[in-house]
């Protein structure tokens, strides 16, 4: 489904079910007394179409494992499922993978997910989404009595009905693993707290990892050697440069692309660029591949099988240079260092944290312009933000990364 049709069928159907299913849920929450379990006994998460939020949300999560009786479950759509199995944090059944291919499969998939969280004796709903008003519904049909999400309070945006029995305040200033675990903050905090949670924020450091995984990464190096002469001592530098196609105002210039990758292996005859993505970005990076014209420059488009094999990559390699996009945040459960490319979005709220990360941004007057606040519908058409950030910039702080990489490595 085009992000434009969800888009519509968000603001037409979306606005006036959340507002019709909020009265319900309250109308229900005065009849029953206004109850609510405490502690929650199982937590449903619901975060749907942000495959690199899962990865953030983690810590939260985690937090979740701690706080309740039995294990938490998770609805996402099906084909960012992948994503959260990454993390290790949830068991296959308690996973909902909802479709989206289509409005009627979604419809039989929403009545579905109601019987499944019956059966699962859901009492407390997490909403991880910012705007998408789906996720806000799902809230709701749960059937959970406690429920936690991101509220506008006198902020304009961000109407998603007012059924929320916990409503959170969305903090811009703070990157959103602590937006996060501020929703979990908000179930340990008097419902009454508003705006909430009024306490200090807690850290929400990124402990999840991937182990190594030597038969993939045994499949990854005949793959790489079907295609180039490797080195004995090949340094790999993963470049991804495309953010896919729902939102391509995050891309830098694939020429941008191509001069980094020849200044990268121009500097050191070790280094072999990879050049990886999605399928929908093959012609960018086919485009790249034929420009810089380099053995050591390998198309890897269709070899990952899966997003485990993207993991073991990194494993494999020395450095990840992305656009801002869900291969930032996947790479942060393995130990390579990342260089991010910021401009429509802010890394203060986005941003890969720690050390081995270089988030880099231009900073300029009109930048963020994809806020929750405007659904992340931006008007640009040219995305200078990024195109600013230069060649030199890029390949200094893969060089640096790389370069306290070595040195920690060796101490």
């Amino acid at each position: 489904m085009q992000l434009s049709t969800m888009r519509r069928i968000d603001a037409l159907v979306g606005r006036p079910l959340c507002f019709l299913l909020g009265s319900w849920a309250r109308c229900v929450d005065r009849l029953s007394g206004g109850s609510h379990p405490d502690p929650p006994k199982r937590v449903l998460f619901v975060e749907l179409s942000e495959m690199g939020s899962t990865i953030i949300a983690a810590p939260a999560i985690q937090r979740a494992h701690a706080l309740c009786e039995q294990p938490p479950c998770f609805v996402i759509f099906k084909r960012n499922a992948d994503s959260l199995r990454l993390l290790g944090l949830f068991k296959e059944e308690n996973i909902f993978c909802l479709p989206d291919t289509s409005l009627m499969a979604m419809f039989f998939g929403v009545l579905r997910f109601r019987r499944w969280c019956r059966q699962r004796g859901i009492d407390t709903v997490v909403d991880l989404e910012l705007y998408a008003r789906i996720s806000s519904i799902l809230t709701v049909i749960s059937g959970a009595r406690t429920r936690v999400g991101f509220h506008n309070y006198r902020a304009e945006g961000l109407y998603r009905g007012n059924h929320l029995t916990h409503p959170v305040n969305y903090n811009v200033y703070q990157h959103m693993s602590a937006n996060f675990m501020a929703l979990l903050d908000a179930l340990e905090r008097p419902a009454s707290e508003e705006p909430g949670p009024r306490c200090a924020p807690r850290p929400a450091e990124q402990v999840v990892s991937t182990p190594i995984k030597l038969d993939l990464q045994e499949h990854l190096k005949e793959q790489l050697k079907q295609r180039c002469e490797l080195p004995t001592d090949a340094q790999l530098i993963i470049i991804n440069p495309e953010a896919g196609t729902l939102l391509p105002i995050r891309n830098w210039s694939r020429k941008n692309f191509a001069l980094l990758s020849q200044r990268l292996l121009e500097c050191d005859e070790r280094n072999v660029v990879i050049l990886m993505g999605v399928p929908d970005g093959q012609a960018t990076i086919e485009w790249i591949h034929q420009e810089v014209d380099d053995p050591r420059c390998v198309n890897f488009v269709n070899c990952t099988r899966n997003l485990d094999d993207v993991l073991q990559l990194c494993h494999l390699s020395r450095v990840l240079i992305t656009n801002d996009s869900g291969p930032a945040h996947f790479a942060t459960l393995t130990p390579i260092p990342i260089v991010t490319l910021f401009g429509p979005e802010t890394p203060t709220l986005y941003g890969p944290r720690g050390p081995r990360s270089a988030n880099l941004f231009a900073g300029l007057a009109c930048s963020p312009c994809l806020t929750a606040f405007n659904h992340r519908n931006s008007g640009c058409t040219d995305n200078i933000c990024l195109q600013r950030i230069s060649v030199q910039q890029v390949f200094d702080a893969a060089h640096r990364l790389m370069d306290d990489a070595a040195q920690a490595g060796s101490a």
